[in-house]
């Protein structure tokens, strides 16, 4: 009886401990659930607040600590890369007007570039890719690179691409002046590079480029039968003298700068033409009171040889179709005047004029083809004074919108 007493106890305390050890167990599995789901809590929520955190740094980028205002400068310059999308909206009358698609990446700027303080504002290095079409069955599609290095000493600059464009050809000077122009189609590969390198601690650069054009063009005569394209290849080296010596590069405000550029294209370098070329760029610009601007530019360019139709000079102003007024020798003339309404938005207005000639003797009696307009600017990113807006040109025959990133020349 005692023996069977002490087996029954021995079997309920057993009992006991195995059902509070099943129960302690489960307990514990309860346990680790409830702090899995506390610790994933946790961290949906943290992740959360970082996003949240990083949407306002995002916004917060988007803002000129100084005013408050709109301003990209800390996203561009303060990240590893910053990505500007740019709308390519092309209003140029020559393709008939035309939609497409810019990214420019801002690469973080070296201890050496954007110095609070710098006299001539150093760029960082800036990479950029674009694609466009236009109305009239213009395709274009290319990239780009520029960088500099040694304190502005050094500069590189690469671009390439590929163009399928229509354009009509009005003549020369000596040549016969269709009413309507003649369509003509060029397509085909573009590569350029120039290295610039600063003569001493002087604002001069000098160095050479070269460019390669590797085109197909050909005419619609409205002929029953197509005439065959012509295939050729352009190849040209440039030495190039650089004066600059302005507060922003992008959009300058106060400054001088000039490019002299003489190009050979000849066929020991692989060119299936021979001509020379010689191109000049002067531009000053003024600014009085922090609040009125005034700018002035002379373009121009002049060619001997074999040149190509679709590679003479022509008058370059916004209000006047591209190839419109050519001829062997072509000068450009402008005035921009500016006042700014805040520290932010601005309102110009410009004129100016061109002409084209068989040459320097015969520019004084050839005629001036004019157009004026106006426009208004936003600064969008102050600490690169880089400035958007729209200008709209009236020329000898009609009235243009402009999209503007940057200058207008």
């Amino acid at each position: 009886m005692f023996t069977q007493s002490k087996t029954l106890l021995t079997a309920l305390i057993f009992s006991f401990f195995s059902s509070s050890i099943v129960t302690a167990q489960e307990v514990f599995e309860e346990a680790e659930k409830l702090e899995e789901a506390t610790d994933a809590e946790e961290v949906a929520e943290a992740e959360e607040e970082n996003a949240d955190e990083e949407k306002k740094g995002f916004m917060a980028q988007m803002k000129d600590p100084e005013d408050g205002k709109f301003d990209i400068s800390q996203y561009l310059l303060d990240n590893i890369v910053g990505f500007l999308p740019v709308p390519i909206i092309i209003t140029e009358p020559a393709v008939e007007n035309g939609l497409g698609f810019a990214g420019a990446f801002f690469h973080k700027p070296k201890s050496d570039q954007m110095q609070p303080g710098d006299e001539n504002l150093i760029l960082p290095n800036i990479s950029a890719v674009a694609i466009a079409y236009t109305g009239n069955d213009s395709k274009i599609i290319g990239g780009g690179h520029f960088r500099n290095w040694g304190k502005d000493h050094y500069r590189y600059e690469i671009a390439g691409g590929y163009a399928d464009i229509n354009l009509d050809w009005y003549g020369g000077e000596s040549t016969p002046d269709p009413e309507n122009g003649l369509r003509f189609n060029a397509k085909g590969g573009l590569l350029d590079q120039k290295f610039l390198m600063r003569l001493g601690e002087s604002r001069w650069y000098m160095g050479p480029e070269l460019r390669i054009v590797s085109s197909e063009v050909s005419f619609d005569l409205g002929l029953p039968i197509d005439l065959p394209p012509v295939e050729n290849n352009i190849v040209g080296l440039s030495l190039t003298a650089l004066y600059e010596n302005v507060d922003y590069k992008i959009s300058p405000r106060s400054g001088f700068q000039t490019e002299l550029k003489v190009t050979v294209n000849d066929e020991t370098i692989g060119s299936d033409y021979n001509f020379e070329q010689f191109s000049w760029q002067v531009r000053q610009y003024f600014e009085f009171a922090d609040k009125y601007t005034l700018a002035w530019r002379l373009d121009g360019s002049s060619t001997s040889g074999d040149v190509p139709f679709y590679m003479e000079p022509f008058v370059q102003i916004q209000g006047i179709p591209a190839m419109r007024y050519q001829g062997p020798t072509a000068v450009t003339f402008e005035v921009r005047g500016g006042m700014d309404l805040n520290p932010r938005w601005s309102l110009l207005g410009f004129a100016g004029g061109g002409r084209a000639a068989d040459g320097f003797s015969e520019l004084s009696s050839a005629e001036t083809h004019g157009a004026y307009g106006a426009g208004f600017r936003y600064l969008l990113a102050r600490r690169l004074g880089m400035r958007i807006g729209i200008d709209v040109a009236k020329g000898p025959d009609e009235t243009y919108a402009y999209l503007v990133m940057g200058s207008a020349w």
